[in-house]
């Protein structure tokens, strides 16, 4: 019973002792941890050799600090993406902002690669940026346009392409998506002339034709 006991305090003055340990900064008093731990493991098998209960080593969880991205990981594919629609014969401007987010200056390059349709064959003519770089301070954001000359895209088609920013070792990506169709064009239809009552259209006058009756305005008839 008395070695019992003798284990259960021994067990509980280590715990205290580790765990006031733990409060303190771990980062700089890992190694010293690390060879705590081993004198804990040989303490406990000559407990157990001696007929003294196991003691329960706490495990102890080590927090890091989240500010640096992992080395494993990546950004998404995509950091955006721009969908447009736009007619064959168009010459198009598609603007996008690249904004610095971080707490120094960034110089990001700026490329666009091969337009290519769903089956990989490349477009008729190839986008073009205004800028291949741009230099950001912190929180600020520059406009880029990229243009493409669709007078010998097909109506129908459907085209794909990435622009790339780049700081220094990673393609981030705006994902662009481009299809040739009569996408919302304005239609307009000429009215019959026959409806309208034409008149001679002198220097003088502002108007083609006479304006319907009902609109006429009248007013009092004078007598001369």
């Amino acid at each position: 019973m008395e070695s019992k006991q003798t284990g259960s305090s021994l067990q509980q003055v280590l715990t205290d002792s580790i765990q006031n340990m733990a409060n303190l900064s771990l980062g700089t008093m890992k190694p010293l941890m690390d060879g705590m731990m081993n004198n804990l493991l040989s303490i406990n098998k000559s407990v157990q050799e001696g007929g003294i209960p196991l003691m329960k080593i706490p495990q102890i969880k080590i927090k890091t600090d989240n500010c640096c991205v992992p080395e494993n990981t990546c950004p998404p594919h995509c950091l955006t993406s721009i969908q447009r629609c736009a007619m064959q014969g168009e010459r198009i401007v598609v603007p996008f902002y690249v904004k610095n987010t971080c707490s120094q200056a960034k110089t990001y390059r700026i490329g666009v690669r091969e337009l290519k349709n769903e089956d990989g064959q490349l477009a008729p003519a190839q986008p073009q940026l205004n800028k291949q770089s741009v230099t950001l301070e912190p929180g600020r954001s520059e406009r880029v346009l990229m243009t493409i000359d669709l007078e010998k895209f097909t109506t129908g088609s459907v085209y794909t392409t990435e622009i790339v920013l780049r700081e220094r070792e990673i393609n981030q990506n705006i994902c662009f998506t481009l299809t040739i169709a009569d996408c919302n064009a304005t239609v307009a239809a000429p009215q019959d002339e026959q409806k309208y009552r034409l008149r001679w259209q002198s220097w003088q006058s502002h108007y083609y034709c006479e304006p319907p009756k009902n609109r006429l305005q009248t007013g009092p008839l004078t007598h001369q």
